[in-house]
């Protein structure tokens, strides 16, 4: 375990904490950077902060991590659903289970480490040309910029939101009709690892409409205006309507109607019902538009329904 202390001088004052830690240690990329600040092995002042705190002049800066967990940059043959390339970017249809960048919690076996066995200049772009994430346990579509100049053009389409991403998402209970949740996101306050709407959090909008009811669920077309780590699930959790599978945010009293025959169909499935289906785009005045098929574990579990 390597321990590291210093101070905040002027010049790398108003920083991004994981963007600072991981420019100034060749060792950890943001990603694993980012990991040990949910893990609380980055203390600024003696306190543990978010991901996107900003540095101030004279912060006292703690960081604790194994340089055995940075692994990014391994190349390993992993199984990577490529759907469309040209210079610019790659469409990737990621399947669940598959984690996207290597962490503190998983070392390697993941997306970019798969990437770079194919695409060893990957290595060169920030972030590994990863312009959007999904969670492990989500499915679907994800962009990879190829070039720097790429990355930074698609990074901007997110951010200024000009990407349609829509995602199909099982979850429990019947909405009435679609709705648009603009609730703030923020680290839950009891546990590091997982998110709730929160006052003083950062702006959040998705908006739902109702793609197919069952007795006990419902299928829901969901769209994203942000991209706030794990927005669906704590946006579908706070209304009342969790997605099925999710063994963060769906809590126990959100089965008490479901039947055996749908329990079993879930727990067999091991992973959330949520997948990312499509995305849209304008790049260099070229439209883009990619979808992809309900996966077939998830498909099953809809089909018993």
């Amino acid at each position: 375990m390597i321990s590291k202390r210093f101070q905040i001088d002027e010049e790398n004052a108003n920083n991004r904490i994981d963007i600072f830690l991981s420019r100034n240690f060749d060792s950890l990329s943001r990603g694993i950077v980012q990991g040990l600040i949910d893990e609380g092995k980055v203390l600024v002042n003696g306190k543990k902060v978010e991901r996107d705190y900003k540095t101030k002049i004279d912060d006292q800066i703690e960081i604790e991590f194994d340089l055995e967990t940075n692994n990014a940059d391994l190349p390993q043959d992993i199984k990577l659903n490529i759907i469309f390339e040209n210079n610019d970017f790659l469409i990737i249809d990621k399947y669940a289970g598959l984690t996207v960048h290597p962490g503190a919690g998983q070392k390697d076996s993941t997306l970019i480490n798969g990437l770079l066995h194919i695409y060893p200049d990957q290595k060169k772009i920030p972030r590994y040309g990863v312009v959007h994430r999904l969670d492990k346990d989500t499915s679907g579509l994800m962009i990879i910029a190829r070039t720097l100049e790429s990355h930074t053009n698609l990074t901007d389409l997110i951010q200024t939101r000009k990407i349609k991403r829509n995602y199909y998402a099982l979850v429990h209970g019947q909405p009435i009709a679609g709705n648009t949740i603009d609730k703030p996101i923020g680290r839950h306050p009891k546990n590091r690892l997982l998110f709730c709407v929160k006052e003083g959090g950062r702006e959040a909008v998705t908006h739902f409409k109702v793609h197919k009811k069952f007795k006990n669920f419902s299928l829901l077309d969901i769209s994203l205006e942000t991209g706030r780590t794990h927005q669906i699930r704590v946006h579908m959790q706070h209304i009342g309507y969790p997605i099925a599978g999710d063994q963060s945010y769906c809590r126990i009293q959100n089965w008490k109607n479901s039947t055996e025959n749908e329990i079993n169909a879930l727990n067999s499935l091991g992973r959330q019902s949520l997948h990312a289906y499509k995305l849209e785009f304008i790049y260099q005045d070229k439209g883009f538009s990619f979808s992809s098929n309900m996966p077939e574990e998830l498909q099953r579990v809809i089909d018993q329904l």
